[in-house]
């Protein structure tokens, strides 16, 4: 597929180049958002009230706890001039999806990992 990309609404449309009929008809397919979309969202706007993002990147999901699930996201973001790496950690309970804790950490050049 070409030209994807999440754009948050489960509406939009992929278009798939090897889909084409003989009639030269495009082919569309709904995208479905990534399952940490929701959970995405929430930590752009946390970290978007605090800092000028820049770029971002999906670390992944983990269970820290019985009933407790992690979403982390690495942003490159910007504050006072500076540029620098900030996690954000999102703790939820996985059922009812009731929010825990957002936390967000500047991450130090000697903690910072190679994703």
């Amino acid at each position: 597929m070409f030209g994807l990309s999440w754009v948050g609404s489960s509406s939009a449309l992929a278009v798939d180049a090897n889909q084409h009929g003989n009639s030269g008809q495009i082919v569309s397919a709904p995208i479905q958002d990534p399952s940490y979309a929701k959970w995405s969202r929430l930590a752009f706007h946390e970290a978007g009230k605090v800092y000028t993002l820049l770029d971002y990147k999906y670390i992944g999901k983990s269970n820290v706890a019985p009933g407790v699930v992690q979403q982390q996201f690495r942003f490159w973001v910007k504050k006072n001039g500076a540029e620098f790496p900030l996690i954000v950690s999102i703790r939820y309970d996985p059922v009812t999806e009731k929010v825990f804790t957002i936390l967000m950490e500047q991450e130090n050049r000697g903690t910072l990992r190679i994703l």
